[in-house]
């Protein structure tokens, strides 16, 4: 089995790749591990303020290691010595002493365990990249499709956030499957709609036929009464109420985030096996669903829809409410990389 661990470290903005240099060690998180640019190097050194590791080494022949030397310097536990420098714990041989390689050439500045060399230009406004600690996806943040703010990709405790486009999809099935069962309690009403249009349309064909002018176009409750409506905005509510907090408190999920394999969690816990409290489904569900009694509550309900958009942790207003996220917990077989 080989002791090179596979993955990548976090790639900076702009950039398909890390840049070569120390990283946290993904194997062993009380060192670092060199990464060339491309992929992982054996080559390792503690990591600054970790424990150094106890000696392994027995005086034999007048060196450690078994007494062998190579170029002049003695294989030790505490790291090779090539003219008396210290060599981090690698081997000579042209490998990276301190972060930067021996061969002479300048390696990328403005970068974690990096110093600039002397004589390189530094450009205005240019700004060191951070690496963030290797394997740990609950600290990594991408930019915001609108406002420039940071987003979190994960939740605090390391599972992959929603995007905005999934919850889309989601919202939009749910709606699909919100209007069958609507259709049912809702069939005499329907019909009763479908009666009047008929007949109006038919006088307009009549009065085409005959040379007349046609009808005057009638208000909307000459197709359906006012009674009607009521009925028919209740069932709507209703149902939406009974689908949206059903589903939630059952699989913490609504039919349409299951087939987007998404699911509703409380904030920060997205490993949280469920299900979620009545508390949060209900008030979930009523900032959800309640603007749709009147059309002039519409202006709340796309700025619920846009804002995990901006929010830093991609909820949005009823999200906000409940004190939830919605994630998408895909297996990966790699190490989690930055996303937007």
């Amino acid at each position: 089995m080989s002791d090179i661990p596979i993955g990548t470290p976090p790639s900076p903005p702009g950039r398909h790749a890390a840049p070569g240099g120390w990283y946290p060690d993904p194997i062993n998180a009380a060192q670092e591990r060199y990464w060339d640019g491309w992929q992982w190097s054996r080559n390792t050194r503690p990591r600054e303020g970790a424990a150094p590791p106890s000696s392994v080494g027995q005086p034999f022949g007048g060196g450690l290691y078994g007494g062998q030397t190579y170029g002049g310097s003695t294989y030790g536990d505490g790291g090779q010595h090539n003219g008396g420098q210290h060599n981090g714990g690698q081997p000579n041989g042209g490998q990276p002493n301190g972060g930067q390689p021996q061969d002479g050439r300048q390696g990328p500045s403005g970068y974690a365990g990096q110093q600039p060399f002397p004589g390189q230009q530094s450009f205005p406004g240019q700004q060191p990249y951070v690496a963030q600690p290797y394997g740990d996806p609950a600290r990594q943040t991408a930019p915001a499709a609108l406002g420039g703010r940071p987003q979190a990709v994960f939740t605090a405790d390391g599972v992959r956030l929603s995007g905005w486009w999934w919850r889309v999809l989601a919202a939009w099935l749910d709606s699909i499957f919100i209007a069958v069962l609507v259709a049912i309690p809702a069939f005499p009403i329907y019909r009763r709609l479908y009666e009047s249009i008929a007949a109006y349309f038919n006088e307009v064909l009549s009065a085409t036929r005959s040379g007349q002018a046609p009808p005057a176009q009638p208000a909307v409750t000459s197709f359906l009464s006012s009674t009607d409506q009521v009925a028919l905005l209740a069932i709507q509510i209703g149902v939406a109420l009974v689908y949206n907090i059903a589903f939630l408190r059952w699989k913490s999920a609504t039919p349409g985030k299951l087939i987007c394999a998404l699911r509703v969690v409380p904030v920060d816990e997205g490993r949280s096996p469920g299900p979620l409290s009545w508390n949060a489904v209900v008030i979930r569900t009523l900032v959800w669903v309640l603007p749709g009694v009147s059309t002039f509550l519409i202006f709340f309900r796309v700025i619920d829809g846009l804002f995990p958009l901006w929010q830093p942790k991609r909820q949005a207003l009823h999200d906000l409410a409940a004190r939830t996220q919605v994630i998408r917990p895909v297996p990966s077989t790699s190490s989690p990389q930055l996303s937007v």
